[in-house]
């Protein structure tokens, strides 16, 4: 028996430690080694994952196009394209050009009186489609304050000529997009929980931007905060892809007149305590149950933003960026009182009264006027105002973003606490159902 061991051992080693022990340890050996190829086994094995209920009766459209560096067009962006590529005409659907090999960064930029130049390349046409043969292979060099940051995207671009300048466009399918989303809404500390809830949050934002958008709008979204934050491939980290997929094809409803709907499912970064209602953030907006506002959040106290130091602000600044985003103010000269006229129960100012010089007014929303001064000069409107001479001071901040629908930090530490994503959403968005409008 155990001839092998036997040798090793020698008679006067089986003898001094016994046969038994032997036996022993060696059927402890086994053991370990059957276990470890058990749990290997279910750590491969596909999981099960709980998928939410189907819509019938609810379609969408999954292409995606959003709006590079902003609305504005621009001139003398750089782009790249990493594989074999077409383009053809956005309009036509002819084709212009081909190439079957890679190009690197090039400048792209309107040629004369018509088309548009790429690189050496000339295309007879104002509005023209990238298209890759690789998914994953545009580059477009964004200008940014450190100078131009490359950023490469799924699917394919398009390069639109406007007068004097090009406007740049993703066309992408909404689930790739999505993988580009995440990271650039949440840090990577988040609970896998909250990534799902955002998931299906931005999905649904996004879908029912483009059922909403005018037919005369080539883009559904921007890349910035003024839609969703959208930073392409290199933020598709492991637990934004999970979340995805974990999620695939799912978002927000609700039943308006027995019918499920989209809605824009809006969130923020910190509610500072209570959501308001989304006529109060826009006051075309109507007033539906998801987004009545009003719901208790005790759970974004872990925001840094949940609290915010005083800002002091001189009024002839406070004039000039009014100015900038509402020309009609000008009207009333130098800004020298500003006159909440009403707030929420807990303090956010939903119009405000500017005052000129000589007495004459305007109104504003309160959040128009929060985006005008500076998104991250006033976090929220919720603060209290003081005159200081020549200057505005906001004191008494509460949360950051407009505080209507989701609250992320919120929502992560209720996700940290052990609630779904399906729940956290409810909770947000009193009223909705999630639901999935395709696999």
């Amino acid at each position: 028996m155990f001839p092998k061991f036997r040798k090793l051992l020698g008679t006067d080693g089986l003898q001094r430690f016994g046969l038994i022990p032997f036996l022993f340890m060696a059927l402890a050996l086994v053991t370990l080694l059957f276990v470890g190829c058990l749990r290997l086994m279910e750590w491969n094995r596909p999981r099960d994952v709980a998928r939410a209920e189907s819509a019938s009766g609810v379609s969408v459209e999954r292409d995606i196009s959003v709006r590079l560096m902003g609305r504005q067009p621009r001139r003398d962006v750089q782009i790249a394209v990493t594989s074999a590529f077409s383009i053809s005409d956005a309009r036509s659907d002819r084709p212009v050009y081909q190439s079957d090999v890679p190009i690197g960064l090039s400048i792209v930029a309107p040629f004369r009186k018509n088309g548009i130049s790429i690189g050496h390349r000339t295309i007879d046409s104002n509005d023209v489609i990238v298209t890759p043969v690789r998914d994953a292979s545009i580059v477009v060099a964004k200008p940014t304050r450190r100078g131009n940051v490359p950023h490469t995207y799924r699917g394919r671009l398009r390069i639109e000529r406007r007068g004097d300048g090009l406007c740049f466009t993703n066309l992408v399918d909404v689930e790739s997009y999505l993988y580009g989303v995440l990271r650039g809404e949440l840090p990577r500390s988040f609970h896998s929980e909250a990534f799902k809830t955002q998931a299906v949050a931005a999905r649904t934002y996004v879908l029912y931007q483009k059922r909403i958008a005018s037919p005369g709008r080539t883009f559904d979204v921007l890349d910035h905060e003024g839609s969703q934050m959208y930073i392409g491939v290199r933020g598709e980290d492991r637990i934004a892809v999970r979340a995805v997929d974990a999620t695939r094809g799912e978002v927000c409803l609700w039943n308006d007149n027995e019918e499920l709907e989209l809605f824009c499912t809006y969130y923020s970064s910190t509610c500072g305590g209570l959501s308001q209602p989304v006529n109060y953030f826009r006051g075309s907006e109507r007033n539906i149950p998801p987004l009545s506002g009003n719901v208790r959040c005790t759970d974004c106290y872990v925001s840094p933003y949940y609290r915010w130091k005083s800002v002091r602000v001189s009024k002839a600044d406070v004039t000039r960026r009014i100015v900038e985003n509402y020309p009609s103010v000008k009207r009333i000269g130098r800004i020298t009182r500003l006159e909440p006229k009403a707030k929420t129960s807990d303090g956010r100012v939903i119009r405000i009264k500017l005052v000129g010089a000589g007495g004459l007014n305007e109104t504003l929303m309160g959040e128009d006027f929060r985006l005008s001064v500076g998104s991250r000069v006033l976090k929220s409107t919720n603060f209290m105002i003081a005159d200081d001479g020549d200057h505005f001071v906001f004191s008494n901040g509460r949360g950051f973003g407009h505080g209507v629908g989701l609250c992320q930090y919120g929502m992560e530490t209720k996700a940290a606490r052990g609630m779904s994503y399906v729940d956290i959403l409810a909770a947000y968005y009193p009223g909705s159902l999630v639901r999935r409008v395709y696999d």
